[in-house]
Order: C-alpha cells, then sequence, then structure tokens
C-alpha cells in the first residue's frame, strides 16, 4: 500500500461510505473531502465533516498506519493542529493531538473495493509506456470525452499553481 494510492482513493471517495464509524465508534459524514493540498501540511485542506452529528471544518491527514503520525513528527508542527480526521489504511496505535485528545480515526482497509486494489495493482505492473491500454477498447465515447476533460483540467491546475 502506498500513501499515494490512499490520498487519491479519499480524494475521489473510492470506498464505501455509508454508515461510516471512527474507530471509537462515532457516526461519521463526509460533507466535503477537502482541496488536496501538494504542499507542507495536511493532505486536504478545509475539509467538513459530521461526526454524531456535530460538523467539524479542518484538514484530513492520510497515512497508512496511524503510527505514521509519531514518525512524521506532526504533534511537534503547526501545520497539523487543525486535523479533523486522520484516514488510514492500518489503526496501529491510537494518535492524540496536542491537546492530548484522541484524533478522530477512519480506518479504510475493509471499505475499499478489492476490485480497485486489483486493477491498481495490475496498472503498476504494465509497462511504463501507456499502463492503462487494456482497459481503453471498454470505454465509451463519453467516456474518452469525460478522460480528456479532466486531463485538460488537471493540467490547467498544474500550470496554475506553479
Amino acid at each position: 500500500m502506498k500513501e499515494q494510492l490512499l490520498q487519491f482513493i479519499w480524494q475521489f471517495q473510492y470506498f464505501n461510505n455509508k454508515a461510516l464509524v471512527t474507530e471509537a465508534g462515532e457516526a461519521l459524514q463526509i460533507l466535503h473531502q477537502g482541496i488536496k493540498n501538494n504542499n507542507q501540511g495536511a493532505d486536504f485542506l478545509q475539509a467538513s465533516i459530521k461526526i454524531n452529528n456535530i460538523t467539524l471544518v479542518g484538514n484530513i491527514e492520510i497515512h497508512i498506519n496511524s503510527s505514521h503520525w509519531i514518525l512524521h513528527k506532526h504533534t511537534q508542527d503547526n501545520n497539523f493542529k487543525n486535523i479533523i480526521l486522520h484516514v488510514v489504511w492500518e489503526n496501529d496505535k491510537q494518535i492524540f493531538d496536542t491537546n492530548k485528545i484522541a484524533l478522530p480515526t477512519l480506518v479504510l482497509k475493509n471499505i475499499v473495493p478489492k476490485t480497485l486494489l486489483v486493477r491498481y495493482q495490475d496498472l503498476m505492473n504494465e509497462s511504463p509506456t501507456l499502463p492503462c491500454k487494456n482497459y481503453l477498447p471498454s470505454l465509451t465515447n463519453l467516456g474518452w470525452a469525460a478522460w480528456k476533460e479532466s486531463l485538460v483540467i488537471e493540467r490547467l491546475n498544474i500550470i496554475f499553481i506553479f
């Protein structure tokens, strides 16, 4: 598992988001997953969620293991003071913020479709020239148009960021 894949899964909400619960058993609803941050700090900014019907607005941090929070020294970093949700693949350690309050944690491992992980692995094992070539014949004309449009938007975002 790679953190970049988890960020992709979070960004496009490629998981079962019905009846979500945090590791503490609290009802979780994602109102907005946030804006991907390509700079220093949390992975997603300006997110909004509901935990037990309380709306929280802030940032989302994503890790493979929850213990990476400590490994990356986020507790001492002011860029991570406004984290409202810690999204992880595996929860191997309970994490606390600077006020010693447990961070709400969502584990993705059991809610991500296995087919997505298989397809990702297939694409990573393909030749680097065009890893998605086996999937292209199954695209409809509408699919092609949507894909090209998303590539243009992504390219424009990169141009305007730099």
